[in-house]
This record gives structure tokens, sequence and C-alpha cells, in this order.
């Protein structure tokens, strides 16, 4: 791991510092004190990455400052110059081509180049041992949207380098996201905060939900899926089903345990994050599955890969050409499915290096680009079947058929490698083993009974707090009750986690899975 841990009392002790700093100080120079502690947070991962954040924040800021003034200076001699609109047009098709060759590719290209050397250069290059910059990921994938922002004139440059290099570092958001947009994230840090003890209980409130997700529910499953998908030979039939299943909820609490934490800890600041996860087990589809679930990532994707490319002359030169050979329904199929295609591929190399990862964005891409392909057919199917899609059974439906599509694409990534997930999916359908459930084989998997039950009762929990929040904000029907059940409440959250936690038994509690991203 290498980092200070969301979830250790360390990590608390630091926060509640840096809170009591920032609240302390005049509201001009509280930015300062978030930039320290985002440097010395990112420097308990090793002060040997440092200069990964530094360089490429400082590069990124350069190419973006050059294009501004580039902007500006031809905004200024076009309006001495009486440019009329075609010549303007010319000329600032002129000048945003040189900022492109002479600014963004260069910094882009190098960035992406540092981003895959460090996530596939082991792979390359055996036996090289290479420093992993905490987050890079989430800060290359911010500062190359904000650097196309600035190119599309969409986005002033932050002119401060200082203040840019917070929204790049910013502690809360550096290790699992979300992806910032920077303009955004710029607002919300440089904007007026006071001292609202109402926000900063309702932070805290997050960040407990959160903790009860990751320790109590997703670190119990840990226990079990790595024991099995350590070694899938050794268990078959229903015990692969339910590891998977498992697994599914253990991503699930895991991933979004963690937003919570970090949304409730910028909260505690006054800084309002993205928000990156949307209740994705209630989807109808895929597609809505993938913008409930890392959402910034997905729109990230939406917006500097999918739309460049589906509005890209080459494919539109190509969907002329199918149009003429092969009938418009053919080049309107094909123009939808090649820009999911890139997305997809993209995607799963941003999950993971190995094979495994390939084949599950080929998995997920595939699903997706079918059924926006092929959706008309899917309406026509359902009328000349008489299916009322709009009935509450339907859409149960659809979500139970959602997750079963989720959780056989755990099959490929959880196992660790393809050559597991075969083996796997061998075992799985090697025997039906239903006695499982009564005659204790569950419980030698590094949980007895009673971690199962509060498994299943903490996921309950969540199912409940999650249906109340597709109806409104539950910190805002906490806050209306009265200080005697607020304050109970809050007591039993806190010992929930400190006494149903998980802190020991050969799983590392302070390692979130998307980290490893």
């Amino acid at each position: 791991m290498g980092y200070l841990s969301f979830t250790s009392v360390r990590f608390i002790l630091f926060l509640i510092g840096c809170a009591a700093a920032y609240y302390l100080m005049p509201k001009r120079i509280r930015w300062v004190v978030l930039l320290a502690s985002s440097t010395l947070f990112y420097m308990t991962a090793g002060i040997e990455k440092l200069p990964f954040i530094v360089l490429a924040s400082f590069m990124a800021w350069c190419a973006s400052h050059m294009m501004g003034k580039s902007y500006e200076k031809a905004d200024a001699r076009a309006a001495e110059e009486g440019l009329e609109e075609k010549e303007k047009a010319l000329f600032m098709a002129s000048v945003k081509k040189r900022c492109r060759n002479r600014f963004l590719i260069p910094t882009v290209v190098i960035m992406l180049a540092v981003l895959g050397y460090c996530k596939f250069g082991e792979m390359i290059l055996e036996g090289v041992n290479i420093i992993i910059p905490l987050g890079i990921s989430y800060y290359t994938f911010s500062t190359i949207g904000y650097l196309l922002d600035v190119y599309w004139r969409k986005q002033e440059p932050i002119k401060n380098y200082f203040k840019f290099a917070l929204c790049v570092s910013y502690f809360p958001q550096i290790v699992q996201g979300p992806i910032a947009r920077y303009g955004r994230l710029y607002g919300e840090i440089f904007r007026e905060h006071k001292f609202d003890y109402r926000q900063i209980c309702f932070g805290i409130q997050l960040m407990l939900y959160g903790y009860f997700k990751k320790l109590v529910i997703a670190d119990r499953l840990a226990l079990f899926t790595q024991a099995v998908f350590d070694s899938p030979k050794s268990y078959e039939g229903l015990v692969i089903v339910l590891t998977l299943i498992f697994s599914a909820f253990q991503i699930y609490m895991d991933f979004s345990g963690c937003m919570d934490i970090v949304r409730g800890m910028s909260q505690i600041f006054g800084i309002e994050l993205d928000k990156n996860f949307d209740h994705p087990f209630f989807s109808g589809s895929a597609s809505e599955f993938w913008r409930r679930w890392h959402i910034t990532l997905g729109a990230w994707f939406r917006d500097y890969v999918y739309m460049p490319v589906a509005t890209s002359g080459w494919l539109a030169g190509l969907t002329r050409h199918n149009r003429e050979k092969h009938g418009k329904e053919f080049a309107k199929k094909v123009n939808a499915a090649i820009p999911l295609v890139v997305v997809w591929l993209l995607t799963g190399l941003w999950h993971g290096t190995g094979w495994n990862y390939i084949v599950w964005g080929i998995y997920w891409g595939t699903i997706i680009t079918v059924s926006v392909v092929f959706a008309k057919q899917y309406r026509r199917l359902a009328e000349l079947l008489h299916i009322d899609t709009q009935t509450g059974g339907y859409k149960r439906f659809q979500m139970i058929r959602t997750f079963l599509v989720f959780v056989v694409s755990r099959l490929i990534t959880a196992t660790g490698n393809l050559e597991n997930s075969v083996t796997a999916a061998k075992q799985m359908f090697a025997c039906f083993n239903p006695w499982i459930f009564w005659d204790g084989t569950l419980y030698k998997m590094g949980l007895d009974y009673k971690d199962l039950c509060v498994v299943i009762l903490g996921l309950l929990f969540v199912w409940i707090v999650s249906m109340l929040q597709e109806k409104g904000s539950v910190r805002e029907m906490i806050a209306k009750k009265n200080i005697v059940l607020r304050w109970a409440i809050y007591y039993i959250a806190f010992f929930a986690i400190i006494i149903l936690g998980m802190y020991a038994g050969g799983y590392d509690a302070g390692n979130f899975i998307y980290a490893n991203f």
C-alpha cells in the first residue's frame, strides 16, 4: 500500500489536524493548508514518488499557460485587424493547430508514456523495479482532460501554478478519484468556506457510512473470496458461484465505501467533490450500470474519447463509404459500434495490465455495443412477445439481469489471471452441491457463522439505506430527528464499526481495490 491509509488511526489524526489548521487560518490562505496537507499525504507514499506528480503538474500548467497566452494574443490581433468572421475562423484554426502541435500533443504524449511505463513496465521489462506514483491513473486523466478543455477553449487556464498543483494533488481524491474536472474543483476549493457545523457533521456521517461498508462488509467478504480465488482448483460448484456473488458485493462495498469516505472528508473542508457512485445495482442495463459506477471515469471517456472518435473525420468518411456500399442501417450500426469498442478496450487497459482486463473490456464492450446497436430490434421483440417493459416486475428482472452480468465479469478479473478464471469456470460446473449451505462447508473459508450473519445483515442495512437515498438525503432525514435519536444513531454507527470492523485475519484492511488501478 505504502501511503497513509484512509482506514488507519494515523490518517484520522492527520485529518483532524488538517481540518483544525484549515479553519484556524485566515480564509484567503486556507488553500495553502490544503496544498501542504496534500503534499505531506503524498510524501507518506514515498518521497521518491513526489517528483512525478510535481513534474506532471508543472508540464500541464506550462502547456495550458502557453495555450492561453496564444489564444489571448490571437484574439487581440483579430480584434485589432478587424477580421471578418470567415477570416477570423481560419486565423484561429491556424493558432489552434499551432497550440496542438507545440503544447498539447507533446505534453499529453509524455504523460501517457509515463502512465504506460508505470502500468506496463514490470510486465514488459522483467526484473526491473518500477516506481509507481500514487494515484497516477487519476491525476493523469484529470490533467489530460484539463489540457483538452483549455485547448478547446472550454476553460480558461489556471494562472497560479501552486493553486493548479493543489487541484492535481488534492489528497481526498488522489488515491481512488473521483477523476476531477479542474474547472469545477478550482471553483469549489477557492470559494469562501465558513465554518459550518452542520456540513462537518454531514461529512463525518458520510465517512462513518463509508467505513461501515469497507471495514464491516467488504473486508469481511474479502477473507472468503481471497481463500477461494487463491486456489480455485480446491473448490467447485456452488462454492464458486457464491464466491463470485460475494466478490460482486465486496467490490461494490469497497469502492462505494471509499467514495463515501472521500466525499465525506472533503465536505469537512466545505468542498463538494463530484459524485462518483450512484447505486449501480439498481440499473436496468449494462449502459446504465456504467453511468452509475465510477461516474467520473465514464464521463471522462465519453467527453475525451467517445465524442472525439464519434465526431472524427475518418469515422464520418467510413460512415459515408458504408452507407453507399451496404446501406444506411449498416452504416448507422458501425458508426455507433466503433467509438464504443475503442472506449471499452481503453477502459479495460485502464483497469489493469493483464490479458484478463483486455478480455474484461471486450466483454463489457460487446454487451453494451450489442444492446445499443440492436436497441430497435429488442423493442420490436418485446412488442411481438407482448412484454410490458414499464411494469415493476420487468424492471426488477432487468436489475437482476444486470447484476448477474456484473457477477460474470468478476469471474474474468477477480481471480487474478485468465488461467485461474478458466479453472474457476470449469470448477463451477463440476458438480451441483447445495449441501454446502447446511453442512458447514462455508465456515471453512475464513468466515464463521457469525461473520456470515454480519455480512447478510450489513448488506440488508445498506440496501435499505440505498432505497431511502433514492428518495432523498438520509442525512437530511437524520438531521430532522431530535437530538437524543440523532446521537443514538451516531453512537451505534461508531461502535458498530469499532466492534464489527475487520482489522486483522490476513487481509490488509487499508487496501482499497480501485487504488490499484
